[in-house]
């Protein structure tokens, strides 16, 4: 089932590529976004925010130690398809294309290109990796959150159905090839000390991004949940470790 989402998102994605279809179905699934508040779409969103789905990663991390490294070769593949991708299309967003007031804006304008969705992508990886394992109702429910997110960036304004459905696959595929690959194993005494390390990181990070800027409440709320997050890897364990 998990394989099958990737290839459906994929497929269509070439569809929308060879019809010539993308900007013809972003104005639709753009307007019928009105039927939720803005809130609503942000804070869907927010489950595609790197640090946020980072912080869920070493959590799970934290309870399963050997899936550390597949958890770091996933997040650093992610993170590096994104911006490769970003920077080599350059595909304005669709807020800068389509003509004005045909777009509602609703979040932050992001600066950089808009091919692939990275939410999509971060959303997509993460729901790929609880998925493994796990019955068919489970992976079809985290499919749905997926679809949820990527159907939010579309209603905020900021990414064409081409980008999501392609960052949708991507994330997923790399979940799918970090998790089931046998990566080498690195000492078993590090993983407590790295996942503390990263903790501090992303407190320190999400710490700083609410004191320099806080455009709106899903920016505070994903940052504040990063933190907690960051704060429970921070935690000894009851054993002493």
């Amino acid at each position: 089932m998990s394989r099958g989402f990737v290839v459906a998102c994929a497929l269509l994605a070439l569809l929308l590529l060879l019809s010539g279809g993308n900007q013809t179905l972003f104005l639709p699934l753009h307007h019928a976004g009105a039927v939720l508040p803005a809130l609503s779409w942000r804070l869907l969103s927010m489950f595609g925010e790197w640090s946020l789905v980072i912080a869920a990663l070493l959590l799970l991390a934290q309870r399963r130690p050997s899936l550390f490294p597949s958890l770091v070769a996933a997040v650093l593949l992610g993170i590096a398809s994104a911006i490769l991708l970003k920077a080599a299309f350059a595909v304005p967003r669709p807020f800068l294309v389509l003509p004005a007031g045909s777009v509602q804006l609703l979040d932050v304008l992001p600066a950089n290109g808009a091919f692939p969705s990275g939410h999509a992508i971060a959303s997509a990886l993460l729901a790929g990796v609880l998925a493994q394992g796990r019955r068919w109702w489970w992976q079809a429910g985290l499919m749905g959150l997926v679809l949820l997110v990527c159907w939010s960036r579309i209603a905020i304004g900021v990414h064409w159905p081409l980008d999501v459905l392609v960052g949708a696959a991507l994330g997923w595929a790399i979940a799918l090839f970090c998790v089931l690959r046998q990566w080498p194993a690195w000492p078993a005494a590090w993983t407590p000390s790295l996942l503390r390390g990263l903790g501090l990181v992303l407190l320190l990070y999400s710490g700083w991004k609410l004191w320099s800027q806080s455009p709106n409440e899903a920016y505070v709320l994903f940052n504040l949940l990063t933190s907690l997050a960051a704060l429970q890897l921070l935690r000894p364990k009851k054993n002493g470790a």
